[in-house]
């Protein structure tokens, strides 16, 4: 037996680990990642179709709704005019209390 031929015999058991680790692993991962998406993708289709739709029938709908209430706003914009006034103070005094209760901020990153 030759030096190179031990060698080779002596490679194989050390390569097979790796080849299995950086070869076949992902390639085998990647192809059944691809044939659950097409499955899942065949699977949910009707559902998919059925919900795009209606969202676009819902969103024709809203832009119609906007169209005539602003048609309508615009001819009576001068009767829509809120008949409420707020509180008045002195300067320098407080307000009348009208409203009882607690006032607290929320970061939203918390």
């Amino acid at each position: 037996m030759g030096s190179k031929t031990l060698a080779l015999l002596l490679a194989c058991p050390i390569a097979i680990p790796l080849l299995l680790r950086y070869l076949l692993v992902p390639i085998l991962v990647r192809t059944v990642g691809v044939a659950l998406g097409w499955y899942l993708r065949k699977k949910t289709a009707g559902r998919r179709w059925t919900i795009l739709t209606l969202a676009e029938k819902d969103e024709e709908r809203y832009r119609e709704d906007v169209k005539q209430h602003k048609a309508t706003a615009e001819e009576d914009d001068w009767e829509n005019v809120d008949s409420s006034s707020l509180g008045t103070s002195q300067n320098g005094d407080k307000g009348e209390k009208e409203w009882d209760g607690i006032v607290g901020f929320f970061h939203p990153f918390w």
